[in-house]
Order: structure tokens, then sequence, then C-alpha cells
């Protein structure tokens, strides 16, 4: 899913940072807890670490840097401040969308005339989509 990641506007704002932004493609992973950023894109955005947590990993439990984020998907749907943790040993994508940010909503992926769409609604339905109840 294309999404717009740049520092968080609250933090701009409250220690005069400057705010770099980047067009990215975010993995979404109904596995992971967390929000995850690469470390080439949280160098390239000049992201301040605010803290350190501890994540697990296939390898075990790893000590990685923590930023606090902007997120922007394509439905114009923001997210501010969202604590994002570094991940460690994957290059092959710069933004992991985890639960933190999907159960804010509603994920759909549809795939009509051989074109594969995502998209993402928030606040969630009061009803959940049933496909086998249709």
């Amino acid at each position: 899913m294309p999404v717009i990641v740049m520092q968080s506007s609250l933090l701009c704002k409250r220690f005069a940072l400057g705010s770099e932004t980047a067009d990215v493609y975010a993995l979404i992973d109904t596995g992971a807890t967390a929000t995850c950023i690469s470390k080439p894109l949280a160098r390239k955005l000049k992201l301040k670490v605010v803290g350190q947590s501890m994540m697990n990993t296939a390898g075990g439990l790893k000590r990685t840097n923590r930023y606090i984020i902007d997120l922007k998907m394509p439905s114009e749907i923001s997210f501010e401040n969202i604590r994002a943790v570094e991940f460690i040993g994957n290059t092959n994508f710069d933004i992991l969308i985890g639960m933190d940010i999907l159960m804010l909503g509603d994920l759909a992926i549809t795939n009509a005339e051989k074109r594969t769409l995502t998209s993402f609604r928030v606040p969630p339905d009061l009803k959940h989509i049933d496909f086998k109840k249709k």
C-alpha cells in the first residue's frame, strides 16, 4: 500500500525540527503488533530517536530504536504521533503497518477486473463483513 511518512508534526513544532517526507510502499502485517520503520528510511527522514524498545524477532529479543512518525494513507486518512520501532534484518521494504494502526479501522483487499485494490477506512464499521454469509 502506498503511504507518505514523515517526522511527527508534534515533535517538529515542539523542538523546531524540519520535516522531510517520503512516499513509500508499506507492507501490511496483521502479525505485527507495532508499526515498524527501516533504518535507511529513518535516516532519510532525519527522524529523532525518542527511546528504545525490545522487539521480538525470529532471532530472539532485540533492542531497537523507537521514533514518533505521522503517516498518511491514499484515502487521505492520516495517523499522527505513531510510535514506530526500527525493524531488524529486513531490507525489502521501508515501513510495516502493524495492528496498532490496523485495529483503528477496516482493511479491505479486493481483486475485481484482474486488479488488486487495498483500501482502509476509519472508523471501523459497526458490523462485520462476512463473505461466507453473502
